[in-house]
């Protein structure tokens, strides 16, 4: 308990801190000690008489959702519905350069597919509340028929990867993506609080501070009022901080697929050097996994920001002991977020 005072201390501090246009005005935090969880929300000063949100509040997780589609596949792959080295062309032959990619070189961001991240247009498009772009749109957007380099000779991170792994999933199952994280993830775990936003509607009762990313230069913006997940091409998932930690807690104690599976999963390819990520070393990427070194040793998770919300989520083994660590905050700074989960591991690591 003493560990646990500490560490919401330290965090206390490191979010009254920060101040930003971007940064948090209060957070969700989860520990999880094998089956002891710790829950926490910590407003920041200006705050605290007024907490914006509770223990029960429900974030977008954005590109920690890529962990979840990760393990809907390795699942298929356990019960031999699909085979991680198996080309696109099996499931997708109209893919560009489907004969050449497979599943795991998506998986790992090894398929030379581009992203849609440094497209001005899609930050605009999104921006003005536009009609989401369809499949085919992002494909032809993002030349995804131009390679950056061939597949498995390099590393670059691509949601339009994940985006085909939607896909494929929704072809190889004949569901929706939602209907197939929800049988073969969230009720296997009995993660209740946890979805997958389709629609502008379905963000209702989303937990979002408001967006300096919709709002341009102006004043930021409510999220829920402008912003259509659907945007977010690969699907994107909703949950709690408390959930979240489950979900990473019991993919990686093998609970989802056999350790051959979990093995693969975890088997970094080295990925680009993370600017900005001062705590993360040698970093290195699974199948949807981000992978690294740390001052806790091996750690493994993901990050994720869009507009309103960041989230981080860790985990790591002391002396045999499972530690999942998860932070969802309602600010845009997805490294203040990621800074403060693995404060609380390096903290965890180093008790008694």
């Amino acid at each position: 308990m003493g560990t646990h005072t500490s560490i919401i201390h330290r965090l206390q501090s490191m979010l009254d801190q920060e101040k930003g246009r971007h940064a948090a005005r209060a957070v969700s935090v989860a520990i999880r000690i094998e089956t002891v969880s710790i829950a926490s929300v910590l407003s920041r000063e200006d705050y605290k008489e007024k907490p914006p949100f509770d223990l029960h509040a429900r974030f977008l997780v954005y590109n920690i959702s890529k962990t979840f589609t990760a393990a809907a596949v390795l699942r298929l792959a356990a019960a031999e519905r699909l085979h991680l080295d198996d080309p696109l062309s099996r499931r997708l032959p109209d893919i560009p350069n489907a004969s050449r990619i497979t599943i795991r070189h998506c998986l790992q961001h090894t398929s030379g597919l581009p992203d849609y991240g440094a497209l001005p247009e899609y930050h605009a498009a999104v921006r003005r509340g536009d009609r989401p772009w369809s499949f085919e749109e992002f494909m032809e957007r993002t030349n995804a028929g131009e390679l950056l380099f061939a597949p498995g000779q390099g590393w670059s991170y691509s949601t339009i990867g994940y985006m085909v792994l939607r896909r494929l999933l929704e072809t190889a199952c004949g569901t929706s993506f939602a209907n197939l994280l929800r049988s073969e993830i969230f009720e296997p775990l009995n993660l209740k609080s946890t979805s997958v936003p389709a629609r502008r509607a379905d963000l209702q009762d989303i937990t979002f501070g408001p967006s300096v990313y919709l709002g341009g230069n102006a004043a930021p913006l409510a999220v829920s009022e402008i912003y259509d997940p659907a945007w977010l091409p690969a699907g994107v998932i909703a949950s709690t901080a408390a959930e979240t930690a489950q979900f990473y807690d019991a993919l990686l104690a093998g609970k989802l697929f056999p350790r051959e599976f979990l093995n693969q999963m975890c088997a970094a390819v080295r990925a680009a050097d993370a600017p900005g990520h001062p705590s993360f070393y040698n970093p290195g990427y699974g199948l949807g996994l981000m992978i690294t070194d740390s001052p806790c040793g091996m750690i493994y998770g993901h990050t994720g920001s869009g507009p309103g919300c960041s989230a981080a989520a860790f985990h790591f083994k002391k002396n045999g002991t499972s530690i999942t660590v998860t932070i969802l905050s309602d600010g845009e700074n997805v490294f203040q977020t990621e800074h403060m989960a693995i404060l609380a591991c390096t903290m965890l690591a180093e008790s008694d």
